[in-house]
């Protein structure tokens, strides 16, 4: 194999993944295949985030990995790497995350992670305490769209930047449209008439062979309605001409990309040492304003892709302006600002007493 650059190609990838792992680790079942693929990029010591995020920080890196586990279920993936033994397959699927094909795009481990978490119910409707929604809202649309508003709010401390950074950067971070359509696909991929539903696999069938069915490849039917799907499990009122209740959709989202903005913040950049003393105060001062110009800017364009099908899920401007800072209201972010230390201990308590997972 090779990495994928074309939607079929990624396809052929992912089936010949889920070949060695039937024959060589014996997972027949789709849903064991679906958690062993996720970890390939999320949650793992093995996975591509994972290296990624270990040389910002290993405790950081650590906590992201507690978090997927939380996320997901608790059940850590089944290592694939013994399956995938003298193929290239594993690195084959790690440089092939992010799919650019005339245009389209999808993030493949974005996909994976929300097909995995909505095999549970409880991860599919509570909401997680303090960090704004549930499992499958985090590790989609929540976790890049609340991890851009807090990192809007952490730039702000130093300049003024407008919020369309969130969503196009040369780092594919947040809320750029390969994310989005990953988030999308997450929730749409094997769920039948319920977006965000529990999957569905017929008899025989696989995880590469629902994702041909949601990507144009054949039937385009699936991939031109995704928008209209996806904004009506988040909340949206949905016609022809896109979403219907803007401003409510707007003020549901901003809450929850708040809080877990928050969350965000104390848990990757006060165990980095990136966010310390007044600017965790400062960046908290800013981010009720960014989640909501967040907010803004993704059902605008969800909006959009719902009125001019099969347009891909990608914020165009004319982009909300800056909004005005006010009072932080995050006693977690407040405590990091005048006592990182004791911040920082409460996140290394939640390591060690997980930390035999590890």
């Amino acid at each position: 194999m090779a990495k994928a650059t074309s939607f079929g190609a990624v396809v052929a990838l992912i089936r010949a993944a889920e070949d060695l792992l039937i024959k060589k680790a014996g997972q027949t079942s789709p849903l064991d295949r679906v958690s062993t693929l996720r970890g390939v990029y999320y949650g793992t010591l093995w996975s591509l985030d994972y290296k990624v995020e270990s040389v910002r920080s290993t405790g950081g890196a650590n906590i992201r990995n507690l978090g997927f586990l939380t996320y997901t279920g608790g059940t850590i993936p089944a290592d694939p790497r013994p399956a995938f033994a003298g193929t290239s397959i594993m690195a084959d699927l790690q440089a092939s995350q992010s799919i650019r094909d005339r245009g389209r795009g999808i993030d493949i481990g974005h996909m994976l992670i929300g097909l995995e978490t909505r095999s549970s119910q409880v991860l599919r409707t509570q909401n997680f305490t303090g960090q704004g929604g549930t499992g499958l809202e985090i590790v989609t649309w929540l976790g890049d769209l609340g991890g851009g508003a807090a990192n809007l709010a952490k730039r702000r401390i130093l300049r003024p930047t407008s919020v369309e950074v969130i969503f196009h950067n040369r780092t594919s971070d947040y809320g750029v449209m390969d994310n989005l359509e990953g988030d999308a696909a997450g929730y749409l991929v094997a769920c039948g008439t319920t977006p965000g539903g529990a999957p569905q696999y017929p008899p025989g069938k696989g995880i590469a062979d629902a994702l041909a069915s949601y990507l144009p490849l054949g039937s385009k039917a699936e991939w031109a309605q995704r928008a209209g799907r996806f904004a009506g499990a988040l909340g949206a009122t949905v016609s022809s001409a896109g979403i219907v209740n803007k401003a409510a959709l707007i003020d549901k989202l901003a809450d929850k990309l708040y809080e877990f903005a928050v969350w965000y913040a104390a848990t990757r950049w006060v165990t980095s040492g990136e966010l310390l003393g007044p600017a965790a105060d400062k960046a908290c001062q800013h981010m009720k304003g960014t989640a909501r110009e967040v907010a803004t800017v993704f059902v605008t364009t969800l909006s959009s892709a719902i009125a001019r099908p099969p347009t891909p899920i990608d914020a165009t401007g004319p982009y909300p302006g800056q909004s005005a800072t006010g009072p932080c209201a995050s006693s977690m972010l407040k405590a990091a600002s005048t006592d990182v230390g004791a911040v920082r201990k409460q996140l290394d308590q939640w390591v060690k007493e997980l930390g035999h997972l590890f």
